[in-house]
């Protein structure tokens, strides 16, 4: 495991002004090149960032290792979740004009996870909200999480076979009983993203603009 986390970005058009910011991670077995596909969805006021995770996976990457649903590695998602705080801690270095509060971080599936994880239970906030596609909420070991009340947006298959969708509605019923700001949407979809669904994450991602 790399010390840095590699990355690729795109910039705003808001050339030297405030922007927002979408940091996305990837799912297992893939790439930093692979959410970057996003890109032409995403209104180009936005700064994107697109992460790969730290461990090798076959020819892609990972986030941690894991035998189930609810059955990982502790130790790789402990590091994995180091090197993002450490990566988030130099952010304001990186892009200078934008805020937490315009910044959100998002994943696919495994990437879903980490992006959940990071942002509701890290003890100081690293975005102003945060974007599922096809997650579920970790129940992370000897730990009691304190929820950081950001907006979220979920988006869920219901014909999920990798992630089963009941997975992602106790996770969004946890986040209502935590008080959580959540926006919840399924799809008659499977392990995926589609059009609709990323239709709604754009317009539910129009609050953050500066």
């Amino acid at each position: 495991m790399d010390n840095e986390l590699v990355f690729l970005s795109s910039p705003s058009v808001l050339t030297g002004q405030p922007h927002p910011l979408l940091v996305l991670l990837h799912g297992f077995g893939a790439d930093e090149k692979d959410l970057m596909t996003l890109r032409p969805y995403i209104d180009p006021a936005w700064a994107m960032v697109s992460i790969r995770a730290p461990f090798g996976e076959g020819a892609g990457f990972r986030w941690y290792a894991l035998e189930s649903v609810h059955s990982w590695d502790a130790d790789e998602l402990n590091r994995s979740m180091e090197a993002l705080k450490r990566w988030f801690g130099k952010l304001g270095t990186i892009f200078p004009h934008l805020s937490l509060s315009n910044t959100v971080v998002g994943g696919f599936s495994q990437g879903a996870v980490m992006a959940l994880a990071l942002g509701l239970f890290a003890p100081k906030p690293v975005a102003g909200g945060i974007m599922v596609f096809s997650g579920y909420l970790p129940i992370l070991p000897d730990h009691t999480p304190s929820y950081q009340k950001i907006p979220v947006f979920w988006g869920h298959g219901e014909n999920d076979l990798i992630l089963p969708y009941n997975e992602a509605k106790i996770g969004y019923e946890q986040l209502i009983k935590e008080e959580v700001p959540v926006s919840f949407h399924s799809y008659k979809a499977g392990h995926e993203v589609v059009e609709e669904e990323l239709s709604d994450a754009v317009s539910w991602l129009k609050q953050f603009r500066a």
